[in-house]
């Protein structure tokens, strides 16, 4: 299962806007407040608006690297919550059975002592969560730092058939990770802002740091029908185990209600291998969006967005044996999705936002299992 990467996407800014509706009744203020008040009041609010002025319409929760705040000592705080979900299997382009997996892809290990033919382990369905705080902080008008923490949770439910051939399936056994996986540090550059703040580039420039344990392990159901503690596939591991960089160009414009923009990322290992012997595949990433404002308290939007990754380079040597995740040629591939999502602005500089993404193709590498969908729930704060 390679959860992050999607997840990973991955830098950390994402639009916390100023509402101007809070502010219609201002000229109703209680009758007692002094003049001095009063005059601050306003003078907050047109600052506030002129903000908001050279800041994106809200753009969808799975977002990130998108903008930075424009002045010195400005930046927005939050917590992001990713959830991946995968269910049946995938071969290329097509949906396959455990049956069919089972008795017709090859088992790497082949020739090995004890090692069957094909595969007699694979994975029936699949989840990661991912909860990141994240923060973003305005160092000049140009430049901003970034950083996120994420804490990841896998499960994967898989189903063992018995001996060296046929369909006879033994039953499932669930095997999970938790902890803390890679971290992820850098800027954010603003290239170009038009006079009037409609149209915008900015480059991302982050590091990802090898914190996430690959060498996690769980029980596993053996094709001989005894269980066994193994270390568990690339896929289930927290991190990457290598230091990575993570490149990406955005552009990004409004025009009264509407806003847009496009995003391209790459993640490439800046390493040849990590400690244990491999090394995930370089990926690129690019999505394109729109959102609506229907009020300023409120906004939706769509977006489409595509990957492609190789596959693993290298190998574990204690990942092993008959199992789908065993093998680094079944991951990576082509990803193409759709996404919906609702911003919602429940107090000043407070941003609730949710994206749902749903795959429209996908043409994976090997055998895998096959993605349903993705959710993006974020709450993030603004200081300005």
């Amino acid at each position: 299962m390679k959860c992050c990467a999607a997840f990973l996407s991955i830098s950390i800014l994402l639009s916390c806007m100023v509402p101007i509706g809070v502010y219609a009744d201002v000229n109703d203020a209680d009758s007692s407040s002094t003049l001095e008040q009063r005059r601050a009041l306003s003078n907050r609010i047109k600052q506030l608006r002129e903000l908001r002025k050279r800041l994106p319409i809200p753009v969808p929760a799975g977002l990130f690297g998108i903008y930075a705040f424009p002045e010195k000592g400005q930046g927005v705080a939050g917590v992001n919550f990713q959830h991946h979900q995968f269910e049946g299997l995938i071969q290329g382009s097509d949906s396959v059975s455990a049956e069919t997996v089972v008795t017709t892809a090859p088992n790497r290990f082949f020739g090995d002592p004890m090692q069957p033919p094909t595969l007699r382990v694979v994975p029936q369905k699949a989840k990661a969560d991912v909860v990141f705080p994240y923060a973003n902080f305005a160092i000049n008008d140009r430049f901003a730092l970034v950083a996120l923490v994420p804490l990841i949770r896998k499960e994967t439910v898989l189903e063992t058939f018995a001996g060296p051939v046929g369909t006879n399936s033994l039953g499932t056994n669930t095997v999970t990770t938790k902890g803390l996986g890679d971290i992820k540090f850098g800027t954010i550059f603003k290239a170009y802002n038009s006079h009037d703040y409609n149209h915008n580039v900015i480059f991302d420039l982050v590091l990802s740091a090898p914190t996430g344990s690959i060498t996690e392990e769980d029980e596993n159901l053996t094709p001989m029908n005894t269980r066994m503690k193994t270390r568990l596939a690339y896929g289930m591991q927290l991190g990457s185990g290598t230091w990575d960089s993570l490149l990406g160009v955005v552009y990004w414009g409004k025009k009264k209600k509407w806003g847009w923009g496009a995003q391209y990322l790459a993640t490439i290992p800046l390493e040849s291998e990590n400690s244990e012997g491999w090394r995930n595949g370089d990926k690129h990433e690019a999505t394109a969006w729109m959102s609506y404002e229907w009020n300023p308290d409120l906004v939706t939007s769509i977006r489409v967005r595509g990957e492609t990754q190789d596959k693993i380079h290298g190998i574990d040597p204690k990942i092993y044996g008959p199992g789908l995740g065993a093998n680094p040629d079944n991951y990576g591939g082509e990803r193409t999705e759709i996404g919906v999502g609702i911003n919602w602005m429940p107090a000043l500089a407070n941003n609730l936002s949710l994206e749902l993404l749903v795959p429209l193709h996908q043409d994976r590498n090997g055998v895998q299992p096959e993605h349903d969908l993705s959710i993006a729930l974020s709450w993030r704060k603004g200081f300005f």
